[in-house]
């Protein structure tokens, strides 16, 4: 069993993001309103893309599609708001959304696209459940996912959208295990995994946005920081302003060390946090304390404290006041120190 995986791993959760289908077959939901029910969902805005994959949910009943991204929308919004509020809506239309694709495969046990929805649908499932620290019945998710997803890539090795779900697997999979590499059953894939993402990333025909934020992200795992800003900024240009790239941008360069520049991205990422329809304090907390040490590490602490000061005063909700606790608790030790 896989080392737990930590809830703040958000790269592997945002590479699940929108894992896109190949163009459908007939009988399918058109790909032209899956795809822009996709990437609704990319720039946030959530509701109108509820609405369209509700609709195709109900007019294509025997199809995975409808609910399977639903799920993804919903998962995206508890990730772009680092909240649990979307939970059980994300469960129901997962469940739904494996319930078509298993009934699909009794009646066409081959059926390329419904094995993909199956596997990709048990691929956000283990993600959730990773999230929800239950990392048991998440590695048994995972292993359905790659029960389904490893077979199309052998039969059909560009497949992108299972080269994106395995790749993120064996990627994720060996960061964790890093230090057991040099054991049989924990071999490095790390470089494989990238590789194929970056082929789905290439070749993606609904949105490549899944390829190029978890990219980012693994470049910042990796310490590639120009990488990950050259790939946030990729998905910028195609999406100016969505926040799964806002956050990898600001992250490279404050890893970086390119204070000014990541103290640009961040305003830009506090001012969109706050003009969001639904925002719980937590995100705007930790743009706060990330702008406060940009400010303090290149000599501007009257900057800095106004920005602690501001975490001390944010307002968060009761389900991350625990995780809140210690960042405000720092604000607090800094103003009095200073």
């Amino acid at each position: 069993m896989p080392t737990p995986i930590n809830r703040s791993i958000r790269p592997l959760l945002l590479a699940l993001l929108l894992l896109a289908a190949h163009a459908p077959l007939s009988g399918q939901p058109p790909a032209a309103l899956l795809r822009q029910g996709v990437e609704l969902g990319v720039i946030h805005d959530y509701e109108p893309a509820l609405d369209l994959f509700g609709r195709l949910s109900t007019e294509y009943p025997g199809r995975p599609e409808g609910p399977f991204y639903r799920a993804a929308i919903h998962q995206s919004m508890m990730l772009d708001f680092e909240s649990g509020e979307w939970q059980e809506l994300f469960y129901a239309d997962l469940e739904e959304a494996i319930h078509r694709a298993l009934q699909q495969l009794r009646l066409q046990p081959e059926d390329a696209e419904a094995r993909f929805y199956a596997g990709a649908a048990y691929a956000y499932k283990s993600a959730q459940l990773s999230r929800d620290g239950k990392y048991w019945p998440a590695y048994r998710a995972i292993q359905s996912s790659l029960d389904y997803l490893e077979p199309l890539l052998k039969e059909d090795s560009t497949w992108c959208d299972a080269l994106l779900g395995v790749g993120t697997y064996q990627y994720w999979r060996s960061r964790i295990t890093i230090k057991l590499s040099w054991l049989p059953f924990f071999p490095d894939r790390r470089r494989e995994g990238i590789a194929m993402i970056t082929r789905a990333a290439a070749c993606a025909q609904l949105s490549p946005a899944s390829a190029w934020s978890n990219l980012a992200w693994i470049s910042i795992r990796e310490k590639e920081y120009d990488r990950a800003i050259v790939w946030s900024r990729t998905g910028l240009e195609r999406y100016p302003g969505s926040r799964f790239f806002l956050w990898p941008i600001a992250e490279a360069q404050f890893l970086k060390g390119d204070y000014s520049a990541a103290i640009g991205s961040y305003s830009n990422l506090l001012l969109s946090t706050r003009e969001a329809p639904y925002n719980n304090g937590y995100n705007e907390l930790v743009i706060l304390w990330k702008m406060a040490q940009c400010h303090e590490r290149i000599g501007e602490n009257d900057l800095a404290r106004s920005y602690y000061q501001e975490m001390v005063d944010c307002r968060v909700a009761e389900e991350v006041r625990g995780r809140a606790e210690s960042k405000i608790r720092m604000a607090r030790e800094w103003l009095a120190a200073h």
